[in-house]
């Protein structure tokens, strides 16, 4: 189903606002530790992965498919 630009930035911005409450509750330290800028780290090969992921995701729903993996809390899809 494709679906109309500002369906998707509504979308978008739910699924933005699930993972804050997810990360509030879950990872509350993630503000104030950067541990992704700092080169040879797993957090930043995982934030780019995630990035990556967030970008796919954007570009489904765009598309009119659904691509969400992640398991923040978000139920918005």
């Amino acid at each position: 189903m494709k679906r109309e630009p500002s369906e998707i930035v509504s979308v978008v911005r739910a699924r933005m606002q699930g993972i804050r409450e997810w990360m509030a509750e879950e990872a509350p330290y993630v503000t104030a530790d950067q541990r992704h800028l700092d080169a040879n780290t797993p957090e930043r090969a995982y934030w780019h992965y995630g990035y990556q992921t967030a970008l796919a995701d954007v570009i489904a729903l765009i598309e009119g498919r659904s691509n969400q993996t992640h398991d923040s809390g978000d139920t918005s899809s």
